[in-house]
């Protein structure tokens, strides 16, 4: 047990969780980007499933939309993607594939705009629906105007995760774009901090504009006059619907009941540790008894907490025959399997009386 939990402690420690938008747990992405993942490596005829186990992130939340994952898990599964596909523009093949859902309600007040500038604007205000880890600039240089995308945690982060997410990123906001056009809207030209690792060619193709390797940023270079062009498909009602719904879903994320942070936090930090009422308070920037009380306050005690989210991953990780039941008591939090047994065992009987 020992040994395994030296060599997997610093990978199991982030983990997808499958509640509702949570506050302060580090940044996060929408699963639909994870989503847009799997599907490559389908088209591409690899076993997306065992790329999200390579990577440790459990794959149900994909069912499930407004789920969100954690930065570190995020950066897991683009590194082990790219690994798996063996294609320095995996991130183009991702981002190429964008839906307006992939952005939430968000895709859709972009698409229901009146001009491109005002859907940019749109997607760089509530860029926080889709990643807390990313900020988006829309800066007007006169005739042009650039959409600068920016790791919004400088020193997070490998060049082998952030390079495909940045083409990701750059190539499903020209998407939305074009979608968003009816017709094409080409960029008068693209920057990417990384270096041509042997695919300009097919981001030329993609973006059909000159292409800045080895720049001081990632950002899109668009002529004013197409940003500002009328759009056929605006729709102010649709706009004012997905705007508000957006804004609710702002509001969830930024506060997110303590109850619900805390299960949270219990959930990402149980891979790989033992979890303690402590350092859960610690997370949350609050002391144990100050914790302890605004718990009792929403009826709820720590215990109850730890227990449920213990639960909830023994239900994800069930459903995956390759890990052992000495992985699942590590994952879980757990000293050893007996101790998942009878935990296990408890849930079990706790189902059986309240059927």
């Amino acid at each position: 047990m020992a040994s395994f939990r030296t060599s997997r402690e610093g990978e199991l420690r982030q983990l997808v969780w499958r509640t509702s938008p949570v506050q302060h747990m580090g940044p996060t992405t929408l699963a639909s980007w994870a989503l847009l993942i799997a599907r490559t490596l389908r088209r591409s005829g690899l076993d997306a499933d065992a790329v999200f186990r390579a990577a440790h992130v459990a794959p149900v939340p994909l069912r499930e939309p407004p789920a969100r994952y954690p930065a570190p898990a995020v950066r897991r599964l683009w590194v082990a993607a790219s690994k798996a596909s063996q294609d320095p523009c995996f991130g183009l093949e991702v981002g190429r594939s964008w839906h307006v859902t992939s952005f939430h309600t968000l895709g859709y007040a972009a698409l229901a705009s009146a001009t491109l500038r005002e859907a940019l604007a749109r997607v760089t205000r509530y860029c926080r629906v889709v990643t807390t880890g990313v900020r988006l600039d829309l800066i007007d240089d006169g005739p042009t105007a650039t959409l600068r995308l920016m790791n919004a945690f400088v020193g997070e982060g490998r060049p082998e995760s952030l390079e495909p997410a940045a083409q990701a990123g750059l190539a499903a906001l020209t998407t939305l774009c074009r979608e968003a056009r009816g017709a094409p809207v080409d960029p008068k030209r693209m920057l990417l901090m990384q270096e041509d690792r042997g695919c300009a060619r097919r981001l030329t193709a993609f973006f059909r504009c000159p292409i800045g390797f080895g720049a001081d940023m990632n950002a899109l270079v668009f002529a004013a006059g197409d940003l500002d062009a009328p759009l056929e498909t605006s729709d102010p009602a649709l706009v004012r619907i997905n705007e508000q719904a957006t804004i609710r879903y702002v509001v969830q994320l930024r506060s997110a009941r303590l109850g619900e942070r805390a299960r949270t936090a219990i959930l990402a930090s149980l891979p790989g540790g033992r979890v303690s009422q402590a350092s859960i308070a610690r997370s949350l920037h609050m002391s144990p008894r100050t914790m302890q009380r605004k718990l009792q306050g929403e009826g709820l005690t720590f215990r109850e907490l730890l227990d449920s989210a213990r639960r909830q991953l023994a239900r994800q990780y069930g459903q995956d025959r390759s890990v052992t039941r000495t992985e699942l008591a590590y994952l879980l939090g757990f000293s050893e399997a007996r101790s998942l047994s009878r935990a296990m065992a408890r849930w079990k009987d706790r189902s059986n009386r309240l059927s």
